[in-house]
């Protein structure tokens, strides 16, 4: 299987040893359910490097610390104001929440994109001859590195410790989250179970997938009009009404009639 190098921020490997004593004092605390939130979230962004629930939560209460240093420091020497203090250490707080946000549809965007294809060449390497598990080691192996890649070396490393294909792919799909996905594994597993021929459910799906991509962007297409509206109000209008009013305001005032009224 390829070795995919695993990029770690630098700003995470300054402060891991800090992040891992402050996951220590977070697992003291009585949050189970923020906890199993994060790590779903976590599991979703598919991050290609290790991070719990509880240094995740460590970063949070970092940023929170530093951006209320720092708005103090700005309140003691240069603006007081509390509100600004208040809206600094919000910001700390919940930046790590956006960033992780943004991983997690990075992340249902990169997979949707090349999930169609990678079913397509799954089921000709399926009604080649070779077996699924064989089929999707060897396509990890030829295919260029990504967010579903990494998510499928996962599901090989769980059956290499002894887990069944079954109970991998729904760990997989569940880690994913993502409902194409999940319809995937739930179509492989039920042909597992009946006996049925994969290659041609896989390819089934393949073909359904795309027709879905399809109905996704047509829905965009006809929602874009909808979201041009605000920016053509707010911005668009204002500055054609000012270029096309301002010469004819000035023109009407240099000609004396703006007296008359």
């Amino acid at each position: 299987m390829k070795n995919l190098t695993v990029s770690v921020p630098v700003l995470l490997q300054v402060l891991g040893p800090l992040l891992r004593h402050l996951a220590g004092y977070s697992r003291l605390l009585p949050l189970p359910g923020i906890r199993g939130r994060y790590t779903r979230r976590l599991d979703r962004a598919g991050l290609p490097y290790e991070l719990t629930s509880d240094e995740f939560l460590s970063i949070k209460a970092i940023g929170l610390v530093v951006m209320l240093t720092i708005g103090l420091l700005i309140h003691a020497t240069a603006y007081r104001s509390w509100l600004m203090v208040i809206g600094l250490g919000f910001a700390g707080f919940t930046y790590p929440d956006f960033r992780l946000s943004a991983a997690i549809r990075k992340r249902e965007r990169a997979c949707l994109r090349v999930l169609p294809g990678f079913l397509d060449l799954l089921a000709l390497t399926l009604e080649a001859g070779l077996g699924f598990d064989s089929a999707v080691r060897k396509l990890t192996e030829v295919l260029e590195p990504g967010p579903l890649i990494r998510t499928l070396q996962s599901f090989l490393r769980s059956m290499n410790v002894g887990k069944p294909r079954s109970e991998a792919l729904r760990e997989t799909a569940r880690k994913l989250d993502l409902p194409d996905f999940t319809s995937f594994a739930t179509a492989v597993i039920q042909a597992t179970e009946i006996g049925a021929s994969i290659a041609s459910v896989v390819k089934t799906e393949a073909r359904d997938m795309l027709f879905r991509r399809f109905e996704r962007a047509e829905k965009a297409a006809y929602q874009l009009p909808i979201k041009m509206l605000f920016p053509l109000f707010v911005f668009i209008f204002p500055a054609t009404f000012l270029m096309i009013l301002g010469p004819l305001y000035f023109q009407f005032k240099a000609s004396g009639a703006a007296g008359a009224f």
